[in-house]
């Protein structure tokens, strides 16, 4: 890859990865829309996980060239008017969540990783096919619920893996699988196909297509609205759905868990931070009545808290590659066809050019020098849901249940470690960047009894 000026850069890097051309960006000059290359001349190459995790492209996250499935979600599932009439689900199970801790984990420890887990679970599920995934009202785990759960781990660890055919396009060595990964994938797509089979044979067979308005959950909605003009893409209705379920549990549901779970971590590593979020949740709410959705718009330091911790740790750290489908420009580099484009999201949300103390928890931040900063995709310095139209369509949805859930947990309880020590940083393995150890808490009420025995 030939640059056209002489002039040394530091905003990208080029490289290989086996017989694969590659380009890093991690500067903002690289993203801007001057200079950014026209959407239409990139696409996702193609990889094992797409074609094996990814329904053979289904997923949204893995399709190729054309919007189509990505369409199907925004305009049919992850629409504001579905949302609207959906809220009443997750805004149950945080109450569900809520009413737990307080029950069964007063002044105990528990492992809050786990509990935030199964909360986003149950909610992203109960909004796709209207049932919890804890099979249960207690929200007690089921030996086949937590494998549901390890499951989804395991597919996020291993779509994130090296596989050496994607890096050595040779066909006749496709086949060979050196490592195990292909095998692995296999196996997990096997087993969460089983899991949506059932919940869309369920769907039909109770003719569930025929309910309406706040009854229906997303199958519903994907059965009425999947026709021939989706299936001529080559996949079967089945599969479609399977692979949008898979996607919407993937994005509304693990990296939602592990963003609060790293938000709870520098919280409890910064607690003049966290009491000031009280204190703001306090002033603008009080203790006589629950946080609700319509006070967070008033909970502007809540807010920066979750930007910054978006900056910190974003949920995909390495942005998922593009590949140039012809030969383009991108900040004056000559890209020639095949080149595989990724933004490296980590070292950009910490560049000391743009932040200061940027390996720093600083949320005030996002209420003075980066204050008309947010995170649709629109400043390029600050992209953690990506940007454009491949940037992610379940970011409502997301900072929606976030919010809400961060803002129950500060206001009605007091958190501290079991030792009061300082809470391990150290972070994990997996494309999602989630914490290498579970965080454990002591939970202690700070509102009336009756607040909690009457949760609503």
């Amino acid at each position: 890859m030939e640059k056209k000026s002489t002039k040394p850069t530091k905003t990208q890097g080029k490289f290989s990865a086996g017989a694969i051309r590659c380009l890093a960006c991690h500067r903002p000059p690289s993203l801007t829309r001057r200079q950014r290359p026209r959407v239409q001349n990139f696409r996702r190459p193609a990889s094992t996980a797409g074609k094996y995790l990814g329904y053979d492209y289904a997923a949204f996250g893995f399709a190729q060239g054309t919007y189509w499935m990505r369409k199907l979600v925004l305009l049919e599932v992850l629409s504001a008017r579905r949302l609207e009439r959906l809220k009443h689900v997750w805004e149950s199970e945080i109450n569900t969540g809520i009413k737990e801790l307080y029950k069964k984990h007063s002044g105990k420890v528990v492992v809050i990783s786990e509990w935030i887990e199964q909360l986003t679970l149950n909610t992203i599920v109960m909004m796709i096919a209207g049932k919890r995934y804890t099979d249960n009202t207690e929200g007690d785990e089921t030996v086949g619920a937590r494998s549901f759960r390890e499951l989804i781990k395991e597919f996020m660890y291993i779509s994130g893996q090296f596989v050496a055919s994607d890096a050595i396009p040779f066909p006749p060595l496709r086949w060979m699988d050196f490592q195990g990964h292909i095998k692995s994938m296999k196996r997990i797509s096997k087993e969460l196909s089983t899991v949506f089979e059932s919940w869309i044979t369920e769907h039909v067979r109770h003719d569930r297509k025929s309910r309406f308005g706040d009854e229906q959950d997303f199958i519903d909605v994907m059965l009425s609205a999947i026709d021939e003009k989706f299936t001529s893409f080559g996949h079967t209705r089945e599969t479609i759905i399977k692979a949008t379920a898979l996607n919407l549990i993937l994005a509304g549901s693990d990296t939602t868990s592990i963003h609060l779970t790293w938000l709870l971590s520098l919280l409890l590593n910064n607690r003049q931070v966290m009491q000031q979020a009280q204190e703001e949740i306090d002033m603008k709410v009080g203790k006589e009545r629950w946080v609700q959705e319509s006070d967070i718009k008033n909970l502007v330091y809540l807010q920066a808290i979750v930007k910054e911790t978006l900056r910190l740790f974003p949920p995909g750290p390495l942005a998922v590659p593009h590949e140039a489908m012809e030969d383009c420009c991108v900040a004056g580099y000559h890209v020639p066809k095949g080149t595989r484009v990724l933004v490296n999201v980590w070292k950009l949300h910490r560049d000391p050019r743009i932040w200061a103390e940027p390996d720093n928890f600083v949320p005030e931040r996002f209420l003075t020098s980066h204050v008309a900063v947010d995170f649709t995709g629109q400043n390029h310095e600050f992209i953690p849901f990506g940007s454009g139209r491949r940037s992610c369509p379940g970011i409502t949805f997301a900072m929606q249940v976030t919010h809400l859930t961060l803002a129950r947990l500060l206001q009605g309880f007091d958190l501290a470690t079991p030792s009061n020590g300082p809470v391990d940083m150290t972070e994990g393995l997996s494309i999602t960047l989630p914490k290498a150890t579970p965080l454990e808490v002591v939970i202690t009420p700070r509102l009336s009894d009756g607040l909690y025995q009457h949760y609503r």
